[in-house]
């Protein structure tokens, strides 16, 4: 799938350019530096596939299928938010949380499966790789069939860009959020995978009482930090800058430990009845 991607998501970027050749003076900089960063991830894919590490492919896998969901959570709100126009603040950063809790899984299932810190941040960077190119895909052909839907938000950026056509304007956009994508994903996904491989790393060896906290604990700061995400969203753009800092750590990093404390909750249940059982056969 991310060889593959990789094709595909650099034939929409043509298809999208030779739509609005009038686009290409204006965005040949930022086309080089997207298709260097596919190339990147082609070659991330690759090596991948290479290995004969029974971890590594495991890693790879679970990332994989994780990216698989977190690129449909993504592309899915790319459909909605092309459609609906405005939307509640609940919608708009639902599918973001979501995303921040599966690539903190993909980083803590590999670690479970395999013990191992490096592969839960192969695990994160398989996951980054496939949900950014499934985003890709999705949106740019989204974009192509849906045009003038697409064009309506961006008509007062377009307006003061000084460009010919509301089309070749869309190409740079699209193009635009392509190379923050490209670049974001893969260091959000380190940054989580390895919250993620590390909690679970942590959480397998405490008590039951401690993991019980963390169970409770959590979820009040997901609220938190949701709660300033929220407020953040009502302030003008110069004053939300420490509320979303804030409120993104406090929320990415509760989502990130939710399958490590769910798997040490489990790990720690299933003793308890093993122990149980043990205690009655004596």
């Amino acid at each position: 799938m991310g060889f593959l991607g990789v094709v595909i998501v650099i034939a929409l970027f043509a298809v999208s350019i030779v739509r609005h050749p009038e686009s290409m003076q204006s965005v040949r900089g930022l086309l080089e530096i997207d298709v260097s960063l596919l190339l990147l991830y082609g070659a991330g894919s690759l090596w991948a596939a290479g290995r004969r590490s029974a971890d590594t492919f495991a890693a790879v896998e679970i990332g994989g299928v994780i990216g698989l969901l977190a690129g449909a959570i993504l592309a899915a709100n790319h459909a909605i938010e092309l459609f609906v126009l405005d939307r509640p603040f609940a919608l708009v950063i639902m599918p973001v949380l979501l995303v921040f809790a599966l690539l903190g899984a993909a980083g803590s299932a590999a670690w479970k499966r395999t013990h191992s810190l490096a592969q839960g941040l192969i695990s994160g960077l398989a996951c980054a790789v496939i949900t950014t190119l499934v985003l890709l895909i999705v949106g740019f052909a989204l974009n192509l069939a849906f045009e003038v839907r697409a064009e309506i938000p961006l008509r007062d950026a377009f307006a003061k860009s000084g460009m010919s056509t509301p089309g070749a304007y869309l190409v740079r956009n699209s193009l635009e959020t392509a190379s923050e994508a490209l670049v974001r994903m893969p260091v959000l996904a380190l940054l989580l995978s390895l919250f993620g491989a590390l909690a679970s790393a942590v959480l397998s060896k405490r008590s039951r009482s401690v993991v019980l906290a963390c169970t409770w604990t959590a979820p009040i700061f997901l609220v938190a930090g949701t709660a300033l995400l929220w407020h953040a969203n009502s302030l003008d753009r110069s004053a939300r800058p420490p509320f979303i800092v804030l409120g993104v750590l406090l929320a990415s990093g509760s989502l990130a430990a939710l399958h490590p404390v769910w798997a040490a909750y489990r790990n720690n249940q299933s003793r308890a009845v093993d122990s149980g059982i043990s205690h009655r056969g004596l």
